[in-house]
């Protein structure tokens, strides 16, 4: 009591109780007598440091009883990212979004996301530390496309089907072509897709391929030269076996190649023909008997004209052989 009968009245700062956002998952928890953040931490399973990112209303280690706090769940407690040089770490606020985050510091949504792989799906929680890369790792990396295609920037809203159908190609054509997209069903704005023209997106038949040989798919950015130092095979033998591709120096991806073992590529001589006969060169798919009746001439003549064929079931494209004239079968 003062010495006028008054009494003096003490005050403590009040605790703020202002009751935090809490992610999906997670659970508010209301602060009991001996509560700790460690304590609090431990019983839920949670590091303290995300315990305290998720409850920013709490000044240093101090809470009190009645106060709110979030537990988030376990899955948002994720290690902060790594950022590149040049980027900074953000830490998620109330309300935030991926794009709305994406859009402040201008830069595409799916570079956030590339930068970010701890983020699952588009959701973020308030406290989640985000690393925001610089503007000059989000040059995208360019789509090698064939001649007569060109590249497309990917708008909200985009859709593979929707791109596919706009330009006039099948669906699977578009998919081809960008194999740096793991799942078609999911694209974002920024994206860089090659459009194929539509002449790449006829489908060719498969070669027929020789004992020891494998169908292979064309890669993008492979060419009929590097498929052929790859499989250690000479590169007119390679185009000798796949006369299904027109024009050796334009493939597309997802054409199938016959990749012919290394025994099929050895130059066989020339036969000698008699008078009236013709050199004819093997084409895929051919038989030995097949060419037989083609011509008119009994199978046996048309092996005794080929000493060079060591075994008449297995014949090559690219080998010459001599198709006698019928008189001289006699």
């Amino acid at each position: 009591m003062s010495e006028k009968g008054e009494s003096k009245v003490e005050t403590t700062q009040a605790p703020n109780l202002t009751q935090p956002t809490c992610p999906p998952g997670g659970i508010l928890y209301t602060v009991r007598s001996g509560d700790t953040l460690f304590s609090i931490a431990n019983r839920f399973g949670i590091s303290v440091e995300c315990l305290r990112r998720f409850n920013p209303q709490v000044v240093g280690d101090q809470i009190f009883p009645g106060q709110v706090l979030c537990i988030p769940p376990a899955s948002a407690c994720v290690p902060t990212p790594t950022c590149p040089p040049g980027g900074i770490l953000y830490t998620v606020q109330p309300g935030d979004t991926l794009f709305s985050i994406a859009n402040r510091f201008g830069i595409p949504l799916d570079c956030l996301r590339r930068f970010n792989p701890q983020v699952v799906g588009d959701q973020i929680f308030p406290g989640q530390v985000l690393c925001i890369p610089p503007a000059s790792a989000c040059v995208p990396t360019p789509v090698p496309c064939p001649p007569g295609g060109i590249l497309y920037t990917v708008r909200a809203g985009d859709t593979m089907f929707n791109i596919a159908n706009r330009f006039g190609i099948p669906l699977d054509c578009l998919i081809r072509f960008n194999p740096q997209i793991p799942n078609p069903n999911l694209i974002f704005p920024g994206q860089v897709l090659c459009i194929p023209p539509a002449s790449a997106c006829v489908t060719t038949p498969q070669p027929q391929c020789p004992p020891g040989g494998f169908l292979y798919t064309v890669r993008a950015g492979d060419t009929m030269f590097n498929i052929a130092n790859r499989f250690g095979i000479p590169l007119d033998c390679l185009i000798r076996f796949n006369p299904q591709i027109p024009n050796p120096n334009q493939i597309n991806p997802g054409q199938v190649l016959c990749i012919p073992p290394a025994s099929a590529c050895v130059t066989t001589p020339q036969p000698q023909c008699p008078p009236g006969g013709i050199l004819y060169t093997v084409r895929a798919g051919d038989t030995m008997f097949n060419i037989a009746n083609r011509f008119g001439i009994p199978l046996d003549c048309l092996i005794r004209f080929n000493p060079q064929i060591p075994n008449p079931n297995q014949i090559n494209p690219g080998q010459v052989l001599c198709i006698p004239p019928s008189s001289a079968c006699r």
